[in-house]
């Protein structure tokens, strides 16, 4: 007989009894490099644009599972039956390694669907040849030879300029990509890994030159003083530049059998995925912004010579040469990682279901701060894909599970509440690291949403005072998020998740003083990292 404990649930209702019995396939397997024909389960799972099916169970959540949170095992184990899967078992789903992905419309196999969906393979399944093609439909012809993979900088490096940009992205951008990486691998493998292979070395230097360029503290009327040294006339033109250099090598990563060119293609998609997430909310902004003096740019990347290569990126992640790498590969794991948090943001800023969505079987094998990831993404699937009541259900109750469970060690070192009568808005919030920053943040994003968008709210049955309640546990998560990220400027992210936040329910607040506080978080953000803002100042003009 299993055990029975209680656990209450942070938003109220009474205790809920949680049987906990011995699971006969609690043993999870170790996932080794895939070969095709293998029945390996894909750590990258598909997107559904359906709901879950009628005969899926609601109760499968992670907390049923009671293997230790703190076993991090050295190849990612991946489990073939999971206490909150109803999937069948390995044998019976398909042995495609690539994602499982359905054209618009059409039902699909997702994290909580039966057997009973068709599923789809991704074009770059089929081998470089299909590969090839994605990246024509994307890539303008014209920049199809603008690399020389023959070329390769000696280091020290002799031109100051690219000196400069190497050093910022190590100093100043690094730590974006290893905010959940323990082992910091953009801030030490990455800069290591450039050294011998130019496309990601341009790639380094694109999105470096990109931040740079728009900083206000760093101009002087000679051009960007950085580090007692000068570069001239540095514009987001030389990140053009550098990004159309690097982007032909992956057409190629089919094509090259050798895991460390692989692993260079891998964390340089990752890379000029942030630069597109920059670039996309300039132009949707505005195409004149003309404070940052980026005319010619703009026009330039919004004209016919436009490179959308976000598809190839989401393809080289999802592949079948990156899947059977995943096992053996620490850095593709914390590139896989990091563009799951990219996810995050694009969905949450683009109010659209994510694209990469992560296989359940990643729970066990996944460390503290990144089931807070996973959870996330789960979250910005349903509120943007799904929205049954049966699923919010059971992230609520993932939710609780994260709070009491997953991240009860991560205290804050100091906390205080606003004291409105010294006419302070946000609480102080102190924590001893970036990882533990990025955790919470995750998290209080994560409820936020379920609170705010909570089903049931909806229904005729509803009072108006639940309404209010909802708001104002909303308000409050807002703030502690702001807090938080006032309190920690040597994490430039935690504004963006608080900016995040902002944009999703800033019009929850009407207090006049509070919403100056929020604008005033805003432009924190913009004046950290230079990140085109234009549209979230909008919704705090009085």
């Amino acid at each position: 007989m299993g055990q029975q404990r209680v656990r209450f649930h942070s938003q109220g209702g009474g205790p809920a009894v949680i049987q906990e019995s011995p699971d006969p396939h609690r043993e999870s397997e170790s996932w080794t490099a895939a070969t095709p024909g293998a029945t390996n389960q894909s750590p990258y799972h598909a997107i559904s644009s359906g709901g879950p099916s009628v005969d899926s169970p609601s109760n499968h959540s992670p907390h049923l599972s009671q293997q230790s949170e703190d076993k991090t095992p050295d190849a990612a184990p991946f489990r073939t039956l999971d206490p909150y899967d109803d999937r069948p078992p390995t044998q019976y789903r398909s042995t495609s390694l690539g994602p499982q992905v359905r054209p618009r419309g059409q039902g699909d196999v997702d994290h909580y669907s039966s057997a009973g969906h068709s599923t789809a393979t991704y074009p770059t399944d089929d081998g470089s040849a299909s590969y090839a093609l994605l990246y024509d439909r994307h890539v303008p012809s014209v920049i199809s030879s603008q690399e020389d993979e023959t070329f390769r900088r000696r280091f020290p490096l002799e031109d100051t300029r690219e000196a400069c940009l190497f050093r910022y992205f190590v100093e100043e951008i690094a730590h974006w990509f290893d905010l959940c990486d323990e082992d910091r691998h953009f801030q030490l493998a990455v800069p290591r890994l450039a050294h011998h292979h130019p496309h990601l070395l341009n790639a380094i230097f694109a999105v470096a030159a990109r931040h740079l360029s728009r900083l206000p503290q760093y101009r002087t009327p000679a051009g960007i003083l950085y580090h007692g040294q000068i570069i001239p006339k540095l514009s987001e033109h030389d990140a053009v530049e550098y990004m159309l250099k690097c982007i032909p090598a992956l057409r190629h990563f089919h094509d090259i059998d050798d895991d460390d060119y692989r692993d260079s293609i891998i964390a340089t998609a990752v890379i000029l995925r942030q630069l597109e997430e920059i670039d996309e909310e300039e132009e949707d902004a505005s195409a004149n912004d003309n404070g940052n003096g980026q005319g010619d740019d703009a026009h330039f990347q919004s004209g016919k010579q436009q490179v959308n290569f976000l598809p190839i990126i989401n393809a080289v992640l999802r592949s079948s040469a990156s899947q059977a790498l995943f096992g053996r590969r620490s850095l593709i794991q914390a590139a896989y990682w990091m563009a799951l948090r990219q996810e995050i943001y694009h969905s949450f800023t683009r109010k659209q279901p994510p694209q990469l969505f992560p296989s359940s079987d990643l729970w066990h094998s996944a460390s503290k701060a990144n089931k807070t990831v996973m959870h996330t993404v789960q979250v910005a699937k349903w509120r943007w894909e799904d929205g049954s009541e049966r699923e919010w259900m059971r992230l609520m109750d993932q939710q609780n599970y994260l709070e009491y469970e997953i991240l009860a060690n991560f205290r804050p070192i100091f906390k205080r509440t606003a004291d409105k009568a010294k006419g302070e808005i946000f609480p102080t919030i102190w924590y001893g690291s970036n990882l533990e920053v990025t955790s919470i943040q995750q998290s209080i994003m994560a409820k936020s949403v379920l609170v705010a968008e909570n089903p049931f709210l909806k229904a005729p049955s509803a009072s108006r005072a639940s309404w209010r309640r909802a708001e104002n546990d909303v308000r409050l998560l807002l703030l502690e998020l702001c807090g938080i990220a006032l309190c920690h400027p040597a994490s430039p992210p935690a504004l963006l998740n608080a900016a995040i936040g902002i944009q999703l329910y800033g019009d929850f607040f009407t207090d006049r003083y509070e919403r100056q506080a929020l604008r005033v978080v805003v432009e924190k953000y913009r004046d950290a990292r230079a990140w085109p803002v234009q549209k979230l100042l909008e919704m705090f003009k009085e």
